[in-house]
């Protein structure tokens, strides 16, 4: 069985080139927005210095027009405003595109996975790793970018300001950086510890809900409300405590930093007083000091909260990269299947699936003649979905091979032998859209076929009685429909897909007798120019088919027309007997 990569075993570091890659179609935009910040922090040193001129010269015998004062100083924040305004939007126009593209490349991924990545893989967690986490590492991310470049570009620029003021202490002040670099080390490390266990237990409490969701039938068939409340409760308690932790974790982040900068800052300011009085420097240049070295402690207590949000994104986009690292099918194939026939045959094809304790098909041959009907009868796990399984290509034999109309089906492309067939399977699978749009699916439109499809599916008059007709939603999974209405339209589905050779996995067990005729009787009108492989546990439903397999663990037991086997009196005549009551 295929699982996801657990997300504890790539580096954070690789993770974030990764995310890089997405962002670089769009670094134009990421550009921009370093050159608007960066115009919004060159204005950060004009304010100490305006206060330094006030202090220095406003108080003095050389004083200026006090008017300039207000105008200088709503200018600036005008100016950075604007440049702070244009930052963010420049910044999220890049988010978004990275996002839209970061998605389509999950579900590229999930749509060339192996088939078997979905024996494992619940559809909660694809959801939440397809739509949500793109939205959300991306989001952490660039807020904190934006922090960084909202807060980090000004604190450089106040930082060369302050030199220039007064190298000797500016350069004292930063005693503190390797003290708060080992605290906020250490605290980085817990929260991300913490934070790959929350996402884990929040993927699980996601595939909680989504199992309580499709199973709601079951659920209340066997008054298992309580059972899962109970589960659902311990699953986001542990969520709920791992959440504690990581923010326990973060929220000791800001306050040490801030602590240890408040004793570099008393320190700092206690010796600028003392060289101010014995240099006799002016009030001036030292409330400029003083005030310049206020706002670069507040923009660096904002630059200390970034660490969480980044290694919380970090290990999301660990879980959510997962996906990108899944088996993709493999397509060795380079062959184009062109004016198929529709005769299949199976020779000495044998599989095993991984742990079986027997081959799913041992030693296989069968021969799917072209234009005929051929039917696969059997009890469950004689191998007849297995057939279908290897016919898609959705696995490889073990041993032996395939041909479609002479041609090992290995040497040709899966979306070119994939085209040949149209499958009904015994698990309906319909699409959250209109009635049309699921029978035409993947397809252009055609109305008089569409109708034909319908017609054919014993769903023509159904149709007529909805809302909107065939433009009608079904609701996800065709919620909205019964069991019956659903299978016929998977049916049409197939059939309007008029593809040479059409496979019927219990495609009719659903339905009441007289719709099960009806399809039956158009089918019927397609023998002789369809090749049909029907698997069906109603032996009704085949009488008329040209010829009938009996399988039995892998192997084809009995084979003939339905007179014949009836009248060998073999397996297939119990079968007969056993479902007439007999």
């Amino acid at each position: 069985m295929t699982s996801l990569p657990p997300v504890s075993e790539t580096p954070l570091r690789q993770i974030a080139l990764r995310l890089a890659h997405f962002v670089k179609p769009h670094r134009w935009g990421l550009v921009l927005t370093v050159l608007a910040y960066i115009g919004a922090a060159a204005t950060e040193p004009l304010i100490p210095k305006l206060i330094e001129t006030v202090f220095g010269k406003g108080f003095g015998k050389e004083s200026f027009a006090v008017w300039w004062v207000p105008v200088v100083l709503i200018g600036l924040y005008a100016l950075r405003g604007l440049f702070s305004f244009l930052g963010q939007y420049l910044f999220n126009w890049t988010l978004s595109r990275t996002v839209m593209d970061f998605r389509a490349a999950l579900l590229d991924s999930l749509l060339r996975a192996d088939a078997r990545v979905f024996t494992s893989l619940q559809p909660g967690t694809a959801v939440t790793k397809v739509v949500n986490d793109p939205q959300q590492i991306l989001q952490l991310l660039g807020n904190t970018v934006i922090n960084l470049l909202r807060d980090g570009l000004p604190a450089i620029a106040m930082l060369v300001y302050l030199f220039y003021l007064n190298w000797q202490l500016t350069l004292l002040s930063m005693i503190t950086t390797p003290v708060m670099a080992v605290v906020v080390r250490k605290l980085n490390q817990r929260v991300r510890q913490m934070g790959s266990r929350t996402y884990d237990a929040q993927l699980h409490l996601v595939n909680k809900v989504d199992d309580v969701t499709r199973a709601w039938r079951v659920v209340r068939s066997f008054d298992a409300a309580e059972h899962e409340r109970e589960s659902f409760g311990q699953l986001a308690k542990e969520v709920q405590r791992n959440s504690l932790k990581t923010t326990a974790a973060g929220a000791l982040t800001q306050p040490l930093s801030q602590f240890i900068m408040s004793i570099g800052l008393s320190v700092i300011i206690c010796l600028a007083l003392v060289q101010a009085r014995d240099a006799n420097t002016g009030v001036g240049e030292f409330a400029a000091f003083v005030f310049a070295l206020g706002l670069l402690s507040s923009r660096l207590r904002h630059l200390s909260d970034l660490t969480q949000p980044i290694n919380t994104a970090l290990v999301v986009a660990r879980g959510c990269l997962s996906l990108m690292d899944m088996p993709q099918e493999v397509d060795t194939g380079t062959g184009e299947m062109v004016n198929c026939h529709g005769h299949v045959e199976m020779q000495d094809v044998t599989l095993r699936y991984p742990g079986a304790e027997r081959p799913a098909l041992d030693g296989l041959t069968l021969d799917f003649k072209a234009g005929q009907t051929t039917a696969l009868v059997g009890s469950s796990g004689a191998g007849k979905s297995s057939i279908v399984h290897l016919l898609l290509a959705f696995g490889q034999p073990d041993a032996g091979r395939i041909l479609m109309d002479g041609t090992d089906t290995h040497s040709l492309k899966k979306a070119s032998l994939r085209r040949q067939f149209a499958v009904v399977s015994q698990d309906i699978v319909l699409f959250d859209a209109s009635v049309a749009d699921n029978i035409a699916y993947a397809q252009p439109r055609d109305e008089a076929r569409l109708e034909q499809a319908l017609r054919a599916a014993h769903l023509w008059d159904f149709a007529q009685t909805l809302p909107q007709g065939v433009d009608t939603m079904v609701g996800a999974n065709g919620s909205k429909l019964s069991g019956g209405q659903r299978q016929r339209l998977a049916i049409a589905r197939a059939l309007y897909k008029d593809a040479p050779i059409w496979v019927f996995d219990e495609a009719t067990s659903a339905l009441d007798t007289e719709s099960e005729r009806a399809v039956q009787q158009a089918l019927e009108q397609w023998q002789g120019r369809k090749t049909l492989i029907v698997i069906a546990h109603r032996l009704s439903t085949i009488r008329s088919a040209d010829a009938i397999h009996v399988m039995g663990n892998g192997r084809v037991i009995e084979s003939g027309s339905h007179d014949e086997l009836l009248a060998r009196d073999g397996a297939y005549a119990a079968m007969v007997r056993a479902q007439n009551g007999e």
